[in-house]
């Protein structure tokens, strides 16, 4: 009669046991399920997606103000807000005072970030899509980074918090993508140049070595595309446009200051002018009659607002 008893007890606890044991994988699986799923959601501006065929409807002029408009402006105004920022930081001894200007700029990345993940971009036009991508995850770092770097600064004064900034992976490889979408922007107002001229290839790589001559005789939208190349390769993160810095190229040229500082390359006039800081916003603006009135420039406001 014992025997039984302690039979059935023993069957009891194996089957208690083994509900026990289901009953938590099933917990761990589903929570694991469930981490899973909110790291993807957390990451999903660095999903990268498989690029569409460029077509001859690809790069239109919509589609580059529409790019503009949603995309570009938005980020621009991040980025000014985000030099006007730093430039505070770097002058301020308050540690407080320093905590409030790196929300400010993580509250204009997620503002940004918000408002421009909100809107597509049409899949006909890859380059324009993928810089699309590129601002979202430079937003997302920009925000990241300064997360990292309130939680870990402690007490320090806006000198320390801006130098803990600008050396933080995350704010690096927010620059980076950046300046990548910003190259790709221009690579795309350059294939659309090119399929109304015959004469401009839509694909041009900045070499180092470039001449002054060589530079003379390439049209505004390849020189714009070989400034974005070397804004990405000299890590060139400034409020200041690609036209601009292309502007003051032809400025020193024109003026003959190149030939008199002994300049013959490009990469030679722009170290001069990046080192000097030389190079202003509204560059191309203000030379724009003089040197740029026979070029096929499409209707964007960064090249027709005075």
């Amino acid at each position: 009669m014992i025997r039984k008893r302690n039979s059935r007890f023993e069957i009891f606890f194996i089957l208690g046991f083994l509900c026990t044991l289901i009953i938590a994988f099933g917990t761990f699986f589903m929570g694991m399920k469930m981490g899973i799923a909110q790291t993807e959601s957390k990451y999903a501006y660095l999903k990268i997606n498989i690029p569409e065929l460029e077509t001859e409807d690809s790069y239109t002029q919509q589609d580059l103000v529409t790019f503009y408009y949603v995309v570009f402006q938005p980020y621009q105004q991040f980025k000014d807000n985000y030099l006007a920022h730093i430039d505070i930081l770097g002058r301020s001894d308050s540690s407080l005072k320093s905590k409030a200007t790196l929300r400010e700029i993580r509250d204009s990345a997620q503002k940004q970030y918000e408002q421009i993940s909100a809107t597509s971009i049409a899949a006909s036009s890859p380059l324009l899509k993928d810089a699309h991508g590129d601002i979202l995850k430079s937003l997302k770092l920009f925000d990241e980074s300064i997360d990292r770097i309130l939680s870990e600064s402690g007490n320090n004064n806006g000198s320390q918090f801006a130098k803990s900034l600008a050396t933080d992976e995350f704010t690096e490889k927010a620059i980076t993508f950046g300046l990548q979408a910003q190259k790709k922007y221009y690579t795309s107002i350059l294939k659309w140049t090119a399929k109304g001229n015959q004469n401009i290839s839509a694909d041009y790589i900045f070499s180092k070595d470039t001449t002054v001559q060589q530079w003379s005789n390439l049209s505004l939208a390849v020189k714009n595309k070989a400034v974005t190349d070397i804004m990405n390769t000299d890590n060139l993160f400034v409020s200041y446009l690609p036209q601009d810095m292309t502007a003051k190229i032809d400025q020193m040229i024109a003026s003959g200051k190149a030939s008199s500082l002994n300049l013959h390359s490009v990469s030679s006039i722009v170290k001069i002018l990046t080192e000097t800081e030389a190079i202003q916003s509204k560059e191309f603006v203000k030379w724009k009659t003089t040197y740029y009135a026979s070029e096929k420039i499409p209707a964007l406001p960064f090249f027709v607002e005075d």
